[in-house]
């Protein structure tokens, strides 16, 4: 049974207004959600990310891929956990994820209630 997250702060950064607009409603519901559609948006947002607690980032993001948002957020904000999120994988992003010590790798389309289980299980390990 998924476990319901509530009372978080978590940064969606997804190209896709879609995309991003149903994980705003899904996960916005008992959550803070500030969602952004470049990786220039929410680098410039910064100063109002302390406290997050998750960071969703696409990895196919215009001008900046998630994984380089990623190294530049983490240095900021080591504390967070961080999901990359991608429409296509490969074993070679996988090994480097993990090199680079990003929390989670989900694959798109995914169903938001196994989103939501994996933050309540990165959460629950951090605290």
């Amino acid at each position: 049974m998924p476990r319901q997250i509530k009372d978080h702060s978590i940064v969606v950064i997804e190209d896709d207004p879609y995309i991003g607009g149903a994980l705003d409603a899904f996960l916005g519901d008992k959550n803070i959600v500030q969602t952004f559609e470049s990786a220039e948006d929410a680098l410039a947002a910064t100063e109002h990310f302390r406290g997050v607690h998750v960071f969703i980032i696409d990895y196919k993001l215009p001008k900046m891929d998630g994984i380089e948002l990623f190294k530049q957020l983490r240095e900021q904000f080591p504390v967070a956990k961080y999901i990359l999120i991608t429409g296509e994988m490969s074993l070679d992003m996988v090994e480097k994820t993990r090199e680079l010590g990003l929390d989670a790798l989900m694959l798109k389309p995914f169903d938001a209630r196994i989103l939501e289980d994996n933050i309540s299980g990165l959460l629950s390990i951090a605290g």
